[in-house]
């Protein structure tokens, strides 16, 4: 019987100063790899991708190296930042974006529909909001809907609306049994996208807890002593164990 290959599979991953024999394995599903700045996220994401190679140990797509063609087609990838040519209209990019991918360009019109820029296909690039054009990458990256997503810190410049969208299309891909590595150092962003968590300090995988762990949730009774659920709210805080992550502690 043939063994199944894991999505994503990274064993002993070592980048000088960036990362210290870092191992996960992801079969389908969605990871959220947390951490403070310069813990390690982004570099793992530009190994997987094929932008930086590793000093030591192995990454894999479906059992196939970052670099080669086969994991290009696999995957898509969405960095923390990008820029478009500012004079290209919405349309152009997309249509970049099909012309690249070889899909058809319903795809294109689903996307935008999908992130809510089909209102701005005529607008140049040049002027949308740092959210519009965050909307914009995702559309494009996501529009072929390949099995494995790697998105880094995609939030960061989205609003609510737009992470709303993300997430609501993220949870979609998963449930059709996608693969999504997400990076995020943002409480919101980690509940948003994932139920599991890999937790990085300074390179070094910490430790792989569900999400729900991350967080307390406890009811506050506002205006004094009245029957539930009047008068009552749930406050979330984030768990010591979050906090001294973020933190940089180990």
């Amino acid at each position: 019987m043939r063994e199944s290959v894991s999505a994503v599979s990274v064993e002993a991953l070592q980048r000088r100063g960036r990362l210290d024999h870092v191992t996960f394995d992801l079969s389908a599903g969605a990871l959220a790899l947390i951490g403070p700045n310069g813990a390690g996220k982004s570099t793992v994401l530009h190994v997987l991708v094929g932008r930086i190679r590793s000093h030591g140990g192995a990454a894999t797509l479906f059992g196939h190296k970052p670099r080669s063609a086969a994991a290009a087609r696999l995957r898509a990838y969405v960095p923390q930042q990008i820029a478009f040519p500012s004079h290209l209209r919405v349309r152009e990019v997309l249509a970049a974006a099909v012309k690249a991918k070889g899909c058809a360009s319903e795809r294109a019109e689903a996307a935008a529909v999908r992130m809510g820029i089909g209102g701005f296909l005529l607008r140049r690039a040049g002027t949308l909001s740092g959210g519009m054009t965050q909307r914009l990458a995702l559309a494009a990256a996501l529009m072929d809907e390949p099995p494995v997503w790697l998105l880094d810190e995609p939030a960061s410049a989205l609003d609510g609306g737009g992470l709303e969208r993300l997430a609501d299309w993220a949870r979609e891909h998963v449930r059709s049994g996608g693969t999504l590595v997400v990076s995020a150092h943002r409480p919101e962003e980690v509940e948003a996208f994932a139920a599991e968590a890999l937790l990085l300090v300074r390179g070094r995988v910490v430790g792989r807890v569900p999400v729900q762990e991350l967080f307390d949730d406890r009811l506050v009774t506002t205006g004094g002593r009245v029957p539930l659920p009047e008068g009552t709210h749930v406050e979330r805080s984030t768990t010591l164990l979050l906090r001294r992550v973020l933190g940089g502690d180990e």
